[in-house]
């Protein structure tokens, strides 16, 4: 059994010569071309280009706030049963962090099943650069299955409960590679802790990045208001994800979590 672990694992490495998680932040940069903590956050409204539409058809106002609000009470939901996501809780852990995740996501992906059923939730996806340089194992992933043989990532999920910083870089390199594999259009990522969000997005000359987004915080079971002018920014990010990248070019979007 120890023999075909080691035969598993070497097989596994062999499919790129470094991974994501292994780099450097002064490697990652290089391989970027950009320092990363010189990125600057862009203006809402500019990420926000297209939050109203999704293949083609016209997403309204009465929808988006459906869309919202079931978000919102899947995360109050979630705030029931596991509790509020803090380090200070020595119980707390990544699967949390995947499970809160989940709920954020689920209602917005079950939409846009609706509009195209051809998406699905995987897990253990790879990703890989054209050279086999760099790639990763990410946790989930939404696949945007074109046909019988052949699919495109549409949204990739890894759990992350810190290191910020690391899922940043991690993402950054994810972007990268997807992009090269497309050959064109914009790829956008999401890095969270299941609390705090940002999204991202490379048209292979540049990245931009939004501000940190709050979504979960505490009291907002009694505090709807400030949630849905907020927090609920993020189901636009998505949205406009998913209209402008996967799901209508045929891009990539990945979440780094």
């Amino acid at each position: 059994m120890g023999d075909n672990a080691a035969q598993q694992n070497k097989k596994r490495k062999s499919k790129w010569e470094t991974s994501y998680s292994a780099m450097s932040i002064r490697d990652a940069e290089k391989r970027l071309g950009i320092r990363i903590n010189k990125l600057k956050a862009t203006p809402i409204d500019t990420m926000l280009a297209k939050p109203n539409s999704l293949g083609g058809a016209d997403v309204n106002k009465e929808t988006m706030d459906a869309i919202k609000v079931k978000v919102y009470e899947r995360i109050l939901q979630y705030l029931a049963i596991e509790g509020y996501p803090t380090e200070a809780d020595p119980d707390f852990n990544e699967a949390n962090v995947s499970d809160l995740v989940f709920s954020t996501i689920g209602p917005v992906l079950y939409f846009v099943q609706k509009m195209r059923c051809d998406i699905r939730l995987t897990r253990e996806k790879e990703i890989t650069s054209v050279n086999n340089e760099t790639g990763g194992v990410e946790e989930f992933v939404v696949v945007d299955q074109i046909a019988v043989s052949e699919e495109k990532f549409v949204l990739v999920i890894e759990a992350k409960r810190t290191s910020i910083g690391q899922a940043i870089k991690q993402l950054l390199l994810s972007l990268k590679d997807l992009w090269d594999n497309n050959g064109g259009g914009v790829v956008y990522g999401f890095v969270t802790t299941g609390q705090h969000w940002q999204m991202f997005s490379c048209d292979g000359a540049s990245f931009q990045m939004t501000r940190e987004i709050t979504l979960v915080f505490n009291g907002m079971d009694e505090d709807k208001e400030t949630w849905m002018k907020e927090g609920s920014v993020l189901v636009d990010f998505m949205l406009v994800a998913l209209s402008n990248g996967g799901i209508v070019k045929e891009d990539v979007v990945v979440v780094a979590v």
